[in-house]
């Protein structure tokens, strides 16, 4: 019979991974507590919310949410801290990839980001792609190019004209 915090403790856990876009799992073993705080305020800063828990609760969590867990059960083992994402489900990948170079106990184990699994290469090749805004950036930018260049061209036959009658008036003068 569970207890009534542990109850809790999973509904908690619940309603995180219901709204979360992303859900990171991380080993973070030998990780001081000074480092676990500068850890909790960096993903405060992405809108992600760090978590410790029991891995047997968060698994029973995710599997009351509706989560395949098949691939993060044999994950879900050790001291293991759960990173939910609200906003944005790559950023907080990004700012623990970033944190992590700096401490070097954080392992990323795996993470499930828009209901798929991906392993810990998959989330490190993920955290390595360009932020949404830049790649929106790069489209803007390829589509503004070519109409840039046709209006260059448009106004080179212009300029030209204006240049061909500077001369023909300083010539007469």
């Amino acid at each position: 019979m569970p207890n009534n915090k542990n109850i809790e403790i999973v509904k908690e856990l619940r309603e995180k991974a219901a709204k979360a876009k992303s859900v990171i799992f991380a080993d973070f073993a030998g990780l001081k507590s000074n480092d676990t705080n500068e850890l909790r305020a960096q993903m405060k800063e992405q809108k992600a919310e760090v978590s410790v828990s029991k891995n047997t609760l968060l698994k029973i969590a995710l599997n009351e949410e509706n989560i395949n867990t098949t691939e993060t059960e044999p994950l879900l083992k050790g001291n293991t801290v759960t990173i939910f994402s609200y906003e944005d489900a790559i950023a907080p990948i990004k700012a623990l990839f970033e944190f992590a170079k700096k401490f070097e106990p954080l392992k990323v184990k795996a993470a499930i980001i828009d209901g798929k699994f991906n392993n810990a290469e998959q989330v490190e090749a993920i955290s390595k792609l360009p932020s949404r805004e830049q790649l929106l950036a790069q489209v803007v930018g390829t589509m503004k190019s070519p109409i840039t260049g046709f209006v260059n061209v448009l106004n080179g036959s212009q300029r030209k004209f204006v240049y061909a009658m500077k001369a023909i008036a300083d010539k007469k003068s």
